[in-house]
């Protein structure tokens, strides 16, 4: 078994017998300092990504011939992870904005499966702020944006939801296509911001601890 840690070779009986999932952690707590975590991992080549994660990380250590682990800050993980959630975001208010159009147009079987795919955009995005405000272990009750506090923001999509859902049971496009077109929009504008704030306070703590080095 060959194991690399950022690109350099490291003592394999690290992992230890067990599942790789159980070895991942064993590397954390020994190799990490408290602000690097493992962020991503190759198995035999393989870069291991989305469904398969769950099964790989079950999987014994024994039966890899290498792996590379890669690891980064949470400050820097964050301001990532808060990219990829702006461009996400903007992605589905595109949709969105696509979707209200065939309400407009009558084509509401099309509309309802479009957005489908954007109510399952919005979950990742909330998931990703989710882990992103407990990496930087920032309070959503003390934290703010435009004067609200994150956990009121944080709240605001369920709101909206709820309306869509009640639209979609009643059949009622019309009223599917205004909640879509202003309250979603609204909630979207304030998440833009959040996002942003979140961002902002993963560099601010990223360049206060390369000040204190």
């Amino acid at each position: 078994m060959q194991l690399f840690v950022d690109d350099k070779p490291v003592d394999a009986t690290l992992l230890g017998r067990g599942t790789l999932e159980e070895g991942l952690r064993e590397v954390q707590t020994s190799l990490c300092t408290p602000r690097r975590i493992l962020v991503g991992f190759r198995c035999d080549g393989e870069e291991i990504v989305g469904a398969a994660m769950a099964r790989t990380l079950q999987r014994p250590v024994a039966s890899f011939e290498r792996l590379e682990l890669f690891s980064s800050t949470k400050e820097d993980l964050v301001v990532e992870t808060m990219d990829q959630a702006s461009t996400s975001l903007e992605e589905a208010e595109t949709t969105t904005q696509n979707v209200t159009e065939l309400l407009i147009q009558g084509k509401s079987t099309e509309a309802i499966q479009t957005l489908g795919g954007c109510l399952r955009v919005w979950q990742q995005v909330h998931d990703a702020v989710g882990k992103s405000l407990m990496l930087l272990e920032m309070d959503p009750e003390e934290t703010t944006v435009q004067e609200e506090r994150l956990s009121v923001a944080l709240a605001r999509p369920k709101d909206v939801l709820l309306q869509i859902k009640q639209a979609l049971i009643a059949h009622d496009h019309v009223l599917l296509a205004d909640v879509l077109q202003y309250e979603l929009s609204d909630v979207t504008s304030l998440w833009h911001l959040m996002i942003a704030r979140i961002r902002q306070e993963a560099e601010d703590l990223r360049d206060a601890v390369d000040r204190a080095t």
